[in-house]
């Protein structure tokens, strides 16, 4: 028999969040415990489902210890009011219990991506990119200006039809570079085709999967301001969480999927 529980864990682990949502919405329908619930609040799509979990946990088992700390931690218990008729009795001195520690950040749970590794699978895309954006160009007509140009003897002709091709080439790379990684990324959790092929993704730094909100803001916005002189993608051999300046725009980090496999394989 599947330990279902087990297999949500493991999807959380991984980050995988869609599958641990599936994964839970089965274990409810059949088996609702407070154990499941508690791993639902773990994949929670906002705030306030979250906190429905854990009180549905302890619905369930009012002793259920995990989700009662971590509820603990998100609504704190409300401070006593003071009477202003007569003084309250001094509560009998209690024993605080050890403080739960907090989960760790995404940066200790997973393996952050080298430089390098990055860097190749920006090579292999800005490839994907350009073949597509050359076969957009051919079919939309931009080479046959230059090629019109090539054959004149005017050289004022020559070098206006020339800069108007990289201008044409050059917007539409940006514009195909820019649907390419929205597209990607929103469809395939965090990758591309060279992420794919190199066994890397692009995550929240809470672990959640990116929207495409934040694949607009990191893949437009901030490649634009990363490409400047290309500091914003030197930044990340110094930065303590291998970020770059897009992804410190869009609050990402990049982690190995390799280390996750091998820890599971062990």
């Amino acid at each position: 028999m599947v330990n279902r529980l087990a297999e949500i864990q493991e999807a959380i682990d991984r980050f995988q969040m869609d599958r641990a949502r599936e994964l839970i919405g089965e274990e409810l329908e059949e088996n609702p415990s407070a154990d499941a619930y508690f791993l639902a609040a773990q994949a929670a799509l906002s705030h306030g489902q979250r906190i429905e979990y854990l009180r549905s946990a302890l619905e369930l088992d009012p002793e259920y210890q995990p989700a009662s700390d971590e509820l603990a931690q998100i609504i704190p218990a409300p401070p006593k009011e003071l009477s202003v008729a007569a003084p309250a009795p001094a509560p009998p001195p209690v024993t605080a219990p050890p403080p739960v520690p907090a989960p760790p950040p995404v940066t200790q749970r997973a393996r952050l991506a080298t430089v390098s590794r990055r860097w190749l699978a920006i090579i292999v895309d800005g490839l994907a990119v350009g073949v597509i954006t050359l076969m957009l160009a051919g079919v939309g007509g931009v080479f046959m200006t230059l090629e019109a140009a090539l054959l004149s003897d005017d050289a004022n002709v020559f070098s206006s039809a020339a800069s108007q091709f990289q201008n044409d080439v050059l917007t539409m790379n940006f514009l195909v570079s820019a649907v390419y990684n929205i597209a990607f990324m929103t469809m395939f959790n965090g990758q591309t085709l060279g992420k794919i092929m190199l066994k890397l993704r692009v995550i929240k730094k809470n672990g959640r999967r990116i929207g495409i909100l934040d694949a607009i803001i990191r893949n437009v916005f901030g490649y634009t301001i990363s490409g400047m002189f290309l500091l914003g993608y030197l930044w990340a051999i110094f930065d303590r969480e291998k970020q770059t300046w897009h992804d410190k725009l869009a609050g990402t980090v990049v982690v190995d999927e390799r280390a996750v496999e091998k820890e599971a394989v062990e």
